[in-house]
């Protein structure tokens, strides 16, 4: 069976390996001269797909983007340049020796069905016959431009986020930025010390989240652990959102700052940026209302107050779209994607598009897991549901995300990291399962429920399970702290990790131990129908303490003298 894969990016090329394990023969067309896709920086080449910015640093920690069997290297950083991406991606394709399947300079021009086969159609005037087809380019690829009263008047520049790519040329400008989603705050950020005055306007505000949680550690190593889906499934959808608020507004105060959006927390993708409350209380960043109109050298706002404006930059999305495929190949319209876990249209099982999410988390990881499943499914191993059962579980899916999210075009392709990759491994047959382990290796089972869901869990058992995985995922504290300390000092043993490599710290370790011997000890107290006698009292205050020294002795001994630094 011979599969085509187009693009080479970073959901390209675990299509490719994924093809290659299930015995198929796949060959992948690139229009550009490298690999890479979007984190293939081309600052002279903007009309070749899209491209990060010459300052861009991924939002998803190394060991949370990473593939399932290739862990990164030690000493990058956790939070990566592009460059350092670029380079993990390259060195994934030599790893596995990826490279010789991609034809680079080739772009497809059309692809049609023809005979029960695609007929795939290149630039360069080839034609290729294919069994099955995974498109994987993404969905940064066709910018959305909004339509504002007195544009045609503006006589400054007008450009999309989609064309930015450094500070050269904005110096002593007043740039003003339509949107606060994570590109336009990192432009804001870009210029902010550079630019005359830098303006943000945003119609609905946002969360603004940070890529550092608490003790320094990458945010989503702390929030994507087992036990805190478990949390945030259990506890009331108002109460997860008080307590998100509450710490983003210790950080800063969205309301004195104006950013404050009318919907919460978990109803939007977050938006992350670290230096954007620094810009603000410096005033080199400004945020205000939606836009009213443009004027030849300024815009107004809601409520009348006019900005100057010598650069206007629209940081207002994408439509996605396929634009080498034949018009009714698929139902995608320029937000919607009708398909059965957005992988596998719902007539089809000879086609799958990888990548095609918003993920609350990265990517790669689930286009990686996305190739897997396809791969097996046109290697005939695993088979699909009927066409109806697609079109329920596409529909519910819908219905959930109108449920959560505030109603926008961004927020139709939205899936959570764990929840989607545990759906899509059970299907593979590669679920990792804490509780086979909980009596045979209870502190391994810790560290999957309690610790970050690292891709490498999905490789721990199933098909093409790989032998690392299990150290990969013990190593992972080791990885992420070592590019942190870079000198030695005197370490208090409160902050000293010893076997236990999951995310608490020591002091919250405390707090769980009393609270649970609270709980324990109410949970005590309400078995007990009859008045409390003195001395009925007082073994229940024993039985507490008790309790309370033998949790605090366990989580003692599992920070014990030895490191992982």
């Amino acid at each position: 069976m011979r599969v085509c894969v187009v693009g080479a990016g970073a959901a390209g090329l675990p299509a490719i390996k994924a093809c290659v394990e299930e015995g198929l023969e796949v060959v992948c067309y690139e229009k550009t001269a490298d690999i890479g896709g979007l984190w293939n920086y081309r600052p002279n080449d903007p009309e070749v797909g899209g491209t990060v910015m010459a300052t861009t640093v991924v939002n998803t920690s190394k060991e949370m983007m990473a593939y399932s069997d290739f862990p990164p290297d030690e000493k990058l950083p956790n939070f990566m340049h592009h460059s350092l991406l670029l380079q993990y991606i390259r060195d994934y394709a030599v790893k596995f020796d990826l490279l010789r399947h991609v034809h680079f300079n080739t772009p497809v021009k059309m692809i049609t069905k023809e005979d029960g086969r695609w007929r795939v159609q290149l630039e360069k005037g080839d034609i290729e016959y294919f069994d099955r087809l995974m498109l994987c380019t993404g969905h940064h690829a066709r910018p959305q431009h909004p339509q504002l009263r007195g544009m045609d008047m503006f006589r400054g520049r007008v450009m999309h986020a989609h064309e930015y790519r450094d500070f050269k040329g904005f110096e002593g400008k007043d740039v003003f930025l339509l949107g606060i989603g994570n590109s336009a705050l990192d432009i804001a950020v870009d210029l902010a010390k550079i630019a005359k005055s830098v303006t943000i306007s945003t119609r609905r505000g946002s969360w603004i989240f940070n890529r550092v949680s608490q003790g320094g550690m990458p945010y989503d190593t702390l929030l994507m652990t087992r036990v805190y889906d478990w949390l945030m499934k259990t506890i009331p959808w108002t109460v997860a959102n008080d307590f998100m608020e509450h710490r983003l507004q210790q950080r800063m105060d969205h309301d004195i700052y104006g950013l404050r959006p009318l919907h919460r927390f978990f109803q939007q993708h977050p938006t992350v940026n670290d230096a954007l409350a620094n810009l603000l209380c410096a005033g080199l960043v400004t945020i205000t209302e939606d836009i009213d109109c443009l004027t030849p050298s300024s815009v107004i706002v809601k409520g009348g107050r006019s900005f100057p404006c010598d650069v206007f930059i629209s940081c207002t999305g994408y439509a996605f779209g396929y634009p080498y495929l034949e018009p009714g190949t698929l139902a995608i319209t320029d937000h919607r994607a009708d398909l059965y876990k957005y992988v596998f249209p719902m007539e089809a099982e000879d086609v799958a598009v990888i990548g095609l999410i918003q993920p609350i988390g990265s990517i790669a990881p689930i286009a990686e897991m996305q190739a897997r499943w396809s791969a097996r499914v046109f290697a005939g191993r695993i088979s699909l549901p009927s066409s109806s059962e697609r079109r329920e579980d596409a529909e519910r899916k819908r219905q959930e995300m109108r449920r959560r999210y505030f109603e926008s075009t961004k927020h139709t392709i939205q899936v959570d990291y764990l929840k989607y990759m545990d759906e899509i491994s059970e299907l593979i047959g590669c679920h990792p399962s804490p509780s086979q382990y909980l009596l045979s290796d209870p502190q391994f089972a810790l560290q999957l429920i309690a610790g970050p869901n690292v891709p490498y869990a999905y490789r721990l058992h199933g098909p093409h399970a790989w032998d690392g995985a299990r150290k990969a995922i013990e190593e992972v504290g080791s990885r992420v702290k070592r590019p942190l300390k870079n000198r030695e000092c005197r370490m208090r043993k409160h902050k000293r990790r010893g076997r236990m490599t999951e995310w608490f710290r020591y002091a919250s370790l405390k707090w769980i131990a009393g609270w649970t011997t609270v709980l324990l000890t109410v949970f005590l107290f309400a078995l007990c129908s009859t008045p409390l006698t003195p001395l009925t009292y007082l073994s229940l205050v024993t039985v507490f303490l008790l309790a309370f020294v033998f949790l605090l002795l366990w989580f003692d001994l599992q920070y014990d003298m030895t490191t992982v630094l």
